[in-house]
């Protein structure tokens, strides 16, 4: 055979092959529709006839690619019927995260509350934030700053009297957040 020959034999065959896989393609495409999966199957098939030629010789290798190509959309089709329905999901199932609105109304509450703060004496804020966020014993703040634990307590009670009076005053209850 001459080198024309060749180069010809050559390029018939693989346009051969583009013809083979453009039509398993096709084959596969139509039974799924889903370029993924289909596409999935049709290298699996390339693959299947790769390891099937090592050890034997294939007389028809478009017959062999699309018997192959039918048994994996079969095999496909059999494990999506084994895997469990999804069910639909009700609307009335509660979520764990807050709502929306109840988000916007802690963050009111919040800053608020932060404002009220701010505007606070030094030392009852001293004093509120020491006891109430930090956790720290009314004996050990009174010892700190000098002061009786009455003191200390009455600090408090006038803190959190504040703070409800901040919420009312903004139309929101003066007890703890919803």
């Amino acid at each position: 055979m001459t080198e024309m020959g060749t180069v010809a034999a050559e390029r018939r065959v693989i346009s051969e092959e583009v013809a083979l896989r453009a039509a398993l393609q096709r084959f596969v495409q139509m039974r799924l529709r889903d370029d993924h999966e289909g596409e999935d199957i049709v290298q699996e098939t390339y693959i299947r006839l790769y390891d099937y030629r090592r050890s034997r010789s294939v007389a028809d290798v478009g017959a062999f690619c699309f018997a192959v190509a039918r048994n994996l959309v079969f095999d496909h089709f059999r494990r999506r019927r084994a895997l469990p329905r999804a069910a639909e999901l009700a609307d009335d199932i509660p979520c764990a995260q807050p709502r929306a609105e109840e988000v916007l109304d802690y963050r009111q509450r919040v800053d608020i509350l932060a404002r009220a703060l701010r505007v606070m004496p030094p030392l009852r804020r001293e004093v509120f934030l020491r006891r109430r966020l930090d956790g720290v014993a009314v004996a050990i703040i009174a010892a700190d700053l000098e002061m009786s634990v009455a003191a200390v307590e009455k600090h408090c009670v006038r803190a959190v009297a504040d703070l409800r009076a901040a919420l009312e005053r903004r139309g929101l209850p003066g007890g703890a957040a919803r």
